[in-house]
């Protein structure tokens, strides 16, 4: 150990030396000199290290709460994923032009209800979906009927809708009557 007395006195003998006496004294204590050096060297170093670990630290810590963030992000949009493509497997399967006619076709023979006349179906693409219009003329022999008839495209599966209908009943009794309707198809 050393002892702190003798230190301050020879520190009080180094501030009254020359340049001679203190080489002659450096040597004389080269081992408590070069220990020194080397205590005062790895402090220097330690807290260096101490001081790089801290900064890495807080570093890792800033990137760890990024990092956390993203994944909370990309939960979120999982959730939504998810959502999203649960919403679009409930939505009814989507017809073209052709299988549309088919469908009011198929509903007219359930309800004895005939076709006179069919304009060509229209398909417009609406950006998130389709609209596709029909307009056609028709006839059935009773009123009945053509209400089950328009319930029937109402309450179908697809999503269909009567825009317009209007008839009248002619000298025979039979029922004339003319539609405007559209079916919207999200795109998928």
């Amino acid at each position: 150990m050393i002892d702190l007395d003798k230190l301050k006195s020879e520190f009080e003998k180094i501030n009254n030396l020359d340049a001679a006496e203190l080489v002659k004294l450096l040597s004389e204590h080269r081992n408590f000199l070069i220990n020194f050096v080397l205590i005062i060297g790895s402090l220097w170093m330690a807290v260096g290290m101490l001081n790089d670990h801290r900064t890495q630290g807080q570093g890792l810590r800033v990137q760890m709460a990024q990092l956390q963030e993203k994944l909370e992000i990309i939960k979120a949009r999982d959730v939504a994923v998810t959502d999203l493509n649960n919403f679009k497997s409930s939505l009814p399967p989507t017809l073209n032009e052709f299988e549309l006619i088919t469908l009011v076709s198929n509903y007219t023979k359930l309800h004895h209800v005939t076709v006179i006349s069919l304009s060509p179906a229209e398909s417009k693409d609406m950006g998130l979906y389709d609209v596709i219009n029909i307009n056609f003329s028709a006839a059935s022999d009773n009123f009945k009927d053509v209400i089950l008839f328009l319930r029937e495209i109402e309450k179908s599966k697809f999503p269909l809708r009567v825009d317009s209908w209007s008839g009248r009943e002619t000298e025979s009794g039979a029922i004339t009557f003319e539609i405007a309707m559209s079916a919207v198809f999200i795109h998928q």
